[in-house]
């Protein structure tokens, strides 16, 4: 699909929402400020605004042959969740809808898909650095779970405390001088 009709599609959907947008404050009533107030809320009219711009350019792509499945996905919590349901997806969903974000950026950028791009980069990191402490917090658990209670010690000779310092040795690293380490003698 051209450049143009992608702008035709935006456009008609941009008047939709502003359009949706002018009826739900008309209607909202002193019994409903909540309604009001949410319409008129910058964070939610932008939410509306990303939505509609990416759902304009999924309309010209076949999500069972093109390769934005995963934009579909976050467009789809978007409308019923908004940007709190994206974090909640897997990463791994994040991560893809992300390339494909990028991926669609360059072949017709748009601030307010940038402002989807950097969104979904800050609900990347974040989930990264969660998961990251996750699984850090379950080494530490299995680190206390596995360590012995009490350290082993074991009585050798020289002939074996010889042998294992030899087996060692090999396996330092190169420039680490060892010359001040002497075996010590009883």
């Amino acid at each position: 699909m051209s450049g143009r009709s992608l702008r035709w599609v935006k456009d008609v959907l941009s008047r939709s929402i502003q359009l949706e947008h002018k009826r739900n404050q008309s209607q909202a009533s002193p019994a409903e400020p909540r309604r009001g107030a949410a319409a008129a809320d910058p964070a939610q009219a932008l939410l509306l605004e990303q939505r509609a711009d990416l759902g304009a350019r999924l309309l010209v792509h076949d999500p069972a042959t093109q390769p934005v499945r995963n934009l579909f996905v976050v467009h789809d919590e978007l409308g019923s969740r908004g940007w709190a349901g994206v974090e909640a997806l897997p990463l791994t969903v994040i991560g893809r809808a992300l390339t494909e974000a990028e991926i669609l950026a360059l072949h017709e950028p748009s601030p307010v898909l940038m402002t989807i791009i950097e969104t979904l980069r800050s609900i990347k990191i974040t989930a990264e650095a969660r998961a990251a402490q996750a699984l850090q917090d379950t080494l530490e658990r299995e680190w206390e779970r596995e360590k012995p209670a009490h350290p082993e010690v074991s009585e050798t000779n020289y002939d074996e405390y010889e042998l294992m310092e030899r087996s060692w040795v090999g396996t330092v690293p190169a420039g680490l001088d060892l010359s001040d380490r002497a075996p010590s003698t009883r």
